[in-house]
């Protein structure tokens, strides 16, 4: 919960709830402790699993993906490739092994896609490049990988929703700037994920410096914002798309808009939205904190939405 504190914290300042502007030092230390990996069990790790597959040949150590396979008694067969979130700058994959275990208990195996992070050099196309190498590699090997690469479903929470979004929105429009040209997916869900990135460059509550810092050293070129915003293609992904949002989430208005845009261009989109006064209940909840009752009805609706896509391919 000191992690989840830490991290609250600093974002709700960055939206300007904290009267002050956040520069990258600052930022940074904040968001420090969320690239330590938590050593907490979780039921992931008793299963069969493959640590650190390398998707990117002499890459860098963070060109790599965890996969855990669902017990035999229960596997239906099928994948669902999480890309987590951490403001771009930050965040592990190993971190969101409890929120694997959840869909691992339900029958899918799960795969945590780790990239590299904004660093005032790299920025979000660098993330996109490695989430495209990632579900390539893993579309290619599959086989071999002991995946199927039929049935592979995409999430992503807050910047890793944008990250997953995008990559949906490739495999459907050529004209999207990075994508993946192999992978093919059956659905994308989202938790409280970011969607128009152009915004995040006129974040009220960060200096420049912090702005430069995780939007990337192009962050006041508008063309290129746009052009690696998932806003700009939403209208191209016409697969099956999950939102989840709360009353807490303090982008939350991303998600509206998502929406928005969906309803506006008659585009299917199933939208949960948790209303909730608890401050738990806040960003990305049900992938922090999957033991509370509004984190269970959001993933057991992830594991529904699922179920239904593969059921409607038969």
């Amino acid at each position: 919960m000191k992690r989840l504190s830490i991290i609250l914290a600093s974002l709700f300042l960055v939206a300007g709830c904290g009267g002050m502007k956040i520069s990258k030092p600052i930022l940074k230390m904040m968001l420090k402790q969320t690239n330590t990996v938590s050593a907490a069990p979780a039921y992931a790790d008793t299963l069969k699993h493959s640590i650190g597959v390398a998707y990117v040949e002499s890459g860098s150590p963070y060109q790599v993906f965890d996969i855990y396979y669902a017990d035999p008694s229960v596997r239906k067969d099928a994948v669902l490739i999480d890309i987590h979130g951490g403001f771009y700058v930050a965040g592990r994959r190993e971190n969101n092994r409890g929120f694997a275990s959840v869909f691992l208990k339900e029958g899918y195996d799960v795969v945590l896609v780790e990239y590299r992070h904004s660093d005032g050099k790299l920025d979000v196309s660098h993330e996109l490049e490695d989430c495209a190498a990632a579900l390539d590699y893993l579309t290619v090997n599959a086989t071999k990988l002991g995946l199927n690469k039929d049935r592979m479903f995409l999430t992503g929470d807050s910047a890793g929703g944008h990250l997953a979004l995008y990559m949906g929105e490739g495999t459907c429009d050529t004209s999207v700037p990075i994508r993946p040209t192999k992978f093919k997916t059956q659905g994308v869900l989202l938790s409280c994920p970011a969607y128009d990135f152009a915004s995040f460059a006129q974040a009220k509550g960060l200096t420049k410096s912090a702005i430069k810092w995780f939007v990337g050293p192009r962050y006041e070129d508008k063309q290129w914002l746009l052009d690696v915003s998932p806003k700009t293609y939403i209208a191209s992904y016409t697969g099956p798309l999950f939102v989840s949002t709360c009353t807490n989430d303090f982008i939350r208005s991303q998600s509206l808009l998502i929406k928005a845009d969906r309803d506006a261009k008659g585009l299917n989109l199933e939208f949960v939205d948790i209303e909730s006064d608890d401050k738990k209940v806040a960003h990305v909840h049900n992938v922090i904190n999957q033991t509370l009752p509004e984190s269970m009805r959001v993933n057991a609706k992830m594991v529904e939405f699922m179920d239904k896509c593969l059921e409607a391919r038969k």
